[in-house]
């Protein structure tokens, strides 16, 4: 084979050439900013025949690569894995650990087959100029490995001082042994085998079968824009049972409930299947499981146990106890192979996931194989004592603006279920900055949640956290694992400081519509920085509180439903209004009691107005690509525009007062009518030009808005699919505790997928 060609690009430029794919923003996420291409100038052979024209390889590297070309590690990961090595396996890096870039160059790439950059299924055919999909090749693990070898030939790598990787990536290591023994001086490889066995096949032909029962998957030839989604998920639930072990689920969820008739269990898979959909193709999923179903060291090469004594690198072999995928028979198989290897067995309850969870074990193990005193090693654990020093979870680092009743409730309800979050969701959560309008509050090693409201009152005056004043506390958030911002203020300006985050690595998840709602060139100038960046911004909190609207919404695009028109009503806090208007209760006392309860904006006047439904009718039309603005809204308030004066809270509800007699007659001569008072938003797409309108409206009791009660809202969605029966999504729609979920849920969103299967 030809040698690459050494053409490195940054990731924003590739990603502008590949074909339109509405899942590639998702999956761009994933992928670290630092991700370079190599692109192979000749076809790559595939080991069963035929070649793979315009392979592309999607790498990350850490460290200098020496003048001799003589000092690579080469890391492999597993199934559905990226080359981001530093973010699922941080705690192998750095002085003393297994991997010291100060020592090494490290260099780890997208397998070929996979959808983080490098040639896969979502990739261009060159000879139909449409995605490969179900109609991609068949790969082997040799075929992942020699595009590697192209890889390192580019980059001028001359020695491999060691290969490392588990499950998928471990058999990948056993090709580097024996495909390019000249190359490689050792191998570590994890929780994995020699080939494939009956029962991993079979597990693997269960997942791809249920990607196969979806009807969207459509033989492989599906459109990006409406993918088995369902199928995908369902392999994912399939493939997660057998990450752990009995021990460990029993450990975390045994028989509790997360909700009625919803075992904590289901729930747990249900989020995962969730996840994987928005980060992963199906097709790819498809082309990874077969390429490991070949995987058989011996294939081609001659009798089994003589392909293993051909191994003449050292070897380290890492087996777990508790692994019901790879079971320890099978590194036991490869270990009495290869002559003079190594065989080390951890003891976990956690399963073939342990080569994830105890990474400080095992990077001490790779550290002390390597000649190198590691710099800390934790003891092999008992099955029956549960990790503390040995496990590691990817941590999650937040900074959260604002103390209200959300931001408060946020921080209290982290507090409150710290261990059972990361129990159930395997991510360590840690605060480490916290602002209100005057102090702001940094502590890298994470606050005391316990003591959060005292720590912050003593926290010294910086005013309020802005354009002016983020750059420092940005800085030092940038520098901590898997940074996230929390903006639950309402304050003005904050677009400003997302764009300063995002070009720092910060990920943002917001409850503030402000930023939403900016003109529309400075938002996709906003949403161009994200991308560009690979950061999330995830803000589903700012339209339906713990109500899932943009998400339902989103799902019909993806699905490639038209969306005709949007009706709802949107406001939690005006569905509350209007219900106890209904009651008679007087309008003046009815706002009253919506600030006392947490109910309203900080200014019920943005309420009252009609702006803040007028605010989520635009994100909503947004969405939708509509280039709509605030001021596009025909916008009628609930109250008379005089009865809100500027001023003193105490001024609204005086105002608000002298209208009681108007509202409550108003209310009494709808009753008799059977009629009910209610504030709806609509977004019609029908005509030639979107319209946009916010009003109080009078709507019969059959109508959906009239059944609605206290803060209830609820959104509905008709569409080409869903033309004679809109889709509907209802619930409470205002609510610190229910906001605060919700930016919870979405900071596991953003956390989803980092991991590294």
């Amino acid at each position: 084979m030809r040698a690459a060609a050494i053409n490195v690009r940054p990731f924003p430029m590739a990603l502008s050439e590949t074909p339109a794919d509405p899942g590639a923003a998702a999956r761009a996420a994933f992928i670290a900013p630092e991700t370079r291409f190599v692109e192979l100038r000749a076809p790559l052979p595939l080991e069963l025949g035929g070649e793979l024209p315009g392979v592309r390889v999607a790498y990350r590297s850490w460290g200098r690569l020496a003048p001799a070309g003589d000092n690579a590690v080469v890391v492999c990961h597993a199934l559905t894995g990226s080359a981001d090595a530093d973010r699922w396996w941080t705690g192998m890096f750095g002085p003393g650990r297994a991997l010291d870039p100060e020592q090494d160059f490290i260099v780890c790439s997208n397998i070929l087959g996979s959808c983080y950059g490098t040639t896969g299924p979502v990739s261009l055919d060159p000879a139909t100029g449409r995605p490969w999909l179900g109609d991609f090749p068949l790969v082997t693990i040799r075929d992942m490995v020699r595009a590697q070898r192209e890889l390192l030939r580019a980059l001028g790598v001359t020695r491999v001082r060691l290969v490392v990787g588990g499950s998928l990536g471990g058999m990948q290591v056993l090709e580097w042994a024996l495909t390019f023994p000249e190359l490689v001086e050792a191998i570590a490889p994890i929780a994995t085998s020699a080939r494939h066995s009956a029962w991993a096949i079979g597990l693997s032909e269960a997942q791809r079968q249920a990607i196969y029962a979806d009807p969207r998957w459509r033989g492989g030839r599906y459109d990006l824009a409406d993918p088995p989604a369902g199928g995908l998920s369902a392999a994912r639930t399939m493939a997660m049972c057998t990450y752990r072990h009995k021990g460990s689920f029993e450990e975390r969820f045994g028989r509790r409930l997360q909700a009625a008739g919803l075992f904590a269990m289901e729930s747990y898979l249900r989020y995962q299947g969730r996840q994987f959909v928005e980060r992963f193709d199906a097709a790819s999923y498809v082309a990874l499981t077969r390429a490991m179903d070949t995987h058989d060291v011996a294939r081609g090469r001659g009798d089994f146990d003589e392909v293993l004594r051909s191994v003449r690198c050292p070897a380290l072999v890492v087996s777990i106890d508790s692994d019901v995928l790879y079971l320890p028979e099978e590194q036991e198989e490869i270990a009495r192979g290869i002559p003079g290897a190594r065989l080390l067995r951890l003891a976990s309850r956690d399963g073939h996931d342990a080569f994830l969870i105890d990474v400080d074990w095992l990077s001490g193990a790779v550290a002390e194989f390597r000649g190198r005193a590691p710099a800390r090693r934790a003891p092999i654990r008992s099955p029956s004592r549960p990790a503390v020093e040995g496990g590691e979870r990817p941590e999650v680092s937040l900074f959260v603006l604002g103390k209200g009743k959300v931001g408060g409730e946020l921080l209290d309800q982290i507090a409150r279920q710290l261990p059972t979050l990361e129990r159930d969701y395997d991510v360590a959560l840690r605060v480490v900055g916290l602002a209100d309008r005057r102090r702001t509050l940094v502590d890298e090693g994470g606050v005391d949640l316990a003591r959060w409201r005292e720590l912050l009152a003593a926290a010294p005056e910086t005013g309020p956290f802005g354009p002016a004043t983020a750059r420092p506390a940005l800085e030092r958030l940038a520098r901590a694992a898997l940074p996230v911002l929390v903006d639950v203020t309402a304050a003005d300006g904050m677009e400003q400081v997302y764009a300063e985050a995002f070009r720092r690595g910060v990920h943002v998840v917001g409850a503030n519509k402000r930023p939403l709602v900016v003109p529309w060139g400075a938002r996709e100038a906003l949403v161009a920085g994200r991308r560009q960046a690979h950061r999330h911004w995830r803000y589903e909190t700012t339209v339906g509180a713990s109500l899932p609207v943009l998400d339902t919404l989103r799902g019909l695009v993806r699905a490639g439903d038209r969306v005709r028109r949007v009706e709802g009503s949107l406001s939690g806090t005006l569905g509350f209004v209007t219900s106890e208007l209904t009651k008679g209760f007087p309008l003046s006392l009815v706002v009253r009691w919506a600030r006392e309860l947490g109910h309203t904006e900080e200014d019920p006047r943005d309420d009252l107005s009609g702006l803040d439904a007028a605010r989520k009718a635009v994100i909503l039309a947004r969405e939708l690509g509509v280039a709509a603005e605030v001021a596009d809204v025909a916008v009628e308030p609930l109250v008379p525009r005089e009865a809100l004066p500027g001023g003193s809270l105490q001024e609204l509800y005086e105002g608000l007062r002298r209208h009681d007699a108007g509202f409550a007659a108003r209310c009494a001569a709808l009753r008799d009518r059977g009629l009910v008072l209610r504030y709806v938003a609509r977004l019609d797409l029908s005509g030639d030009r979107p319209a946009l309108s916010v009003g109080p409206v009078e709507v019969p009791a059959s109508h959906r808005a009239a059944s609605l009660q206290g803060v209830e809202a609820y959104v509905a969605f008709t569409t080409d699919r869903h033309a004679d029966l809109p889709l509907l999504v209802q619930g409470a729609g205002v609510g610190g505790a229910l906001t605060a979920g919700g930016l919870l849920s979405e900071i596991f969103e953003v956390a989803a997928g980092h991991g590294a299967r």
